[in-house]
């Protein structure tokens, strides 16, 4: 039977051994930095811990975990460890004590691409009213975050309010990375005005999905300058360009090549000026070159990369970020439905352009796995419920090239040196994010199944995330 005993009586019991020994060797005793550690206020007893790197588990640990953050993690039953379960008398104030049963604990999941604030499709976000689609964005931010994503990267959005809100404790949801609006050049994949958008260098008139910090369009390394630097003074952790053709935007080629180098280099240079980096969308080998030589960290899907721009990348210790399962060929489309309107013209492109960028899939996998590439996890979900919705789905989706460790890895520690990148514009920085250690933040899932062995088990929150704590404090538990 477990039993929990006062904390500080445990600790001064292994402080007065240890000085009782030292007092005999040198005649005196002083007081050390671990005597007088941080109190936990969380206990996760009899876990076994993947600390986001190490494919072998610790055993029988005890993870404390003292205002937000791992304190400790120590074998059950050392001096100076918590023994655990409540009993009658048990001390006020001691530490919330929740049981893993000898499941697997995990840290928090990290979503590196993703889109909370396009949670409508993006047709729709010029006549939805903005308050109605931030309302559905808390709804979705707290859906992640029950799916076990503790942090996400978003890629593009006005995210800085929901970021806000979240870190105050007003809404529940993951942490936040934002990027702010995507940088784009006219005719790149974030002008998403339609056919008969005015040019705002004429009018002066900005599109609606610019206006609410969707995309902001920028010529010219003078431009593009301004525009990182409004997106950093707005809060940036990260700066994304659009240095490709897309999918998403109605008529900009996939082959497009996006942005000169001198525009690339003064986004990247703005952003290292604030202790950043520049991530990129980009597909194809000539926008991926061009924006690695201009030194931007991290791209964003390159599917249709080739072997020599693959090694390049290796070579430039870029991360590259790609996403498996909506570019699996779930928005590809099908047949037209005879119940509905025939596709337009540009739906049609689309959907080539969609093809197109699936039928690299494959490879590109192989190329990254072959030359060592550090690959991110990200899924690319916006749009509503039903594709965010497809989050989870991204694990099964990368078996057919890596391990269920590696994946795991991709979506813990890898995805956390990623995001460590954003150096001082790290929002979060007093702790490590994607593992679980001594200082690291407390996020972690304790897990039903080995998702070690099958990543799989992770498509099911719902019935194999028994707890999850984020920032060190319990989101969901069925285990107490």
């Amino acid at each position: 039977m477990l039993v929990r005993r006062p904390l500080r009586r445990a600790r001064r019991l292994a402080h007065s051994l240890g000085c009782t020994a030292l007092a005999l060797a040198t005649g005196g005793c002083a007081v050390t930095t671990a005597a007088v550690a941080a109190e936990p206020d969380l206990v996760i007893a009899r876990a076994r811990v993947f600390d986001g790197r190490s494919a072998q588990l610790r055993e029988n640990a005890e993870i404390l975990i003292a205002a937000g953050k791992v304190v400790e993690i120590r074998t059950a039953g050392g001096i100076g460890a918590p023994v655990v379960a409540a009993t009658p008398g048990a001390a006020t104030g001691a530490p919330r004590v929740i049981d893993a049963g000898n499941r697997i604990v995990i840290p928090g999941l990290i979503d590196a691409h993703v889109h909370p604030t396009i949670a409508v499709p993006i047709a729709q976000l010029r006549d939805n009213d903005p308050n109605y689609v931030a309302s559905r964005s808390t709804v979705e931010a707290r859906r992640m975050l029950l799916r076990g994503f503790t942090t996400i990267r978003d890629m593009a959005g006005p995210s800085f309010g929901l970021k806000q809100a979240i870190d105050e404790g007003v809404i529940e949801g993951p942490r936040i990375f934002p990027s702010g609006a995507m940088v784009s050049q006219t005719s790149g994949h974030g002008d998403f005005r339609g056919r008969s958008g005015t040019p705002r260098r004429w009018t002066g008139e900005l599109d609606v999905t610019e206006r609410l910090g969707y995309g902001l369009i920028a010529d010219g390394p003078d431009e593009v300058a301004a525009a990182v630097r409004e997106q950093l003074r707005a809060g940036a952790s990260q700066i994304k360009l659009a240095a490709g053709g897309g999918i998403s935007s109605l008529y900009d080629p996939i082959d497009s090549v996006q942005y000169f180098e001198q525009e690339l280099g003064a986004a990247v240079q703005a952003a290292a000026d604030w202790g950043t980096y520049v991530a990129v969308h980009a597909y194809t080998p000539a926008a991926i070159r061009r924006s690695v030589e201009a030194g931007v960290r991290s791209i964003e899907h390159a599917h249709l990369v080739d072997e020599a721009t693959m090694k390049l990348i290796a070579e430039r210790g870029v991360f590259l970020s790609p996403q498996a399962y909506v570019f699996g060929g779930v928005f590809a489309g099908g047949a037209p439905s005879a119940a509905g309107p025939p596709p337009t013209a540009a739906q049609l492109a689309q959907r080539e352009k969609s093809r197109m960028v699936s039928a690299g899939l494959d490879r590109m996998m192989k190329l990254a796995k072959k030359h060592g590439v550090k690959i991110a996890f990200g899924t690319d979900v916006f749009g509503g419920s039903r594709v965010f919705d497809w989050e989870s789905r991204e694990f099964g989706a990368r078996l057919p090239w890596f391990t269920s460790l590696e994946i795991l890895r991709q979506a813990t520690s890898i995805n956390g040196e990623l995001l460590a990148l954003s150096g001082a514009r790290n929002p979060y920085a007093g702790g490590q994010l994607g593992v679980i250690e001594p200082g690291a933040w407390a996020d972690l899932l304790v897990v039903d199944g080995n998702p070690l062995e099958d990543i799989r088990v992770l498509e099911d929150p719902q019935r194999s995330l028994r707890v999850i704590v984020k920032d060190g404090k319990v989101v969901r538990s069925t285990l107490d």
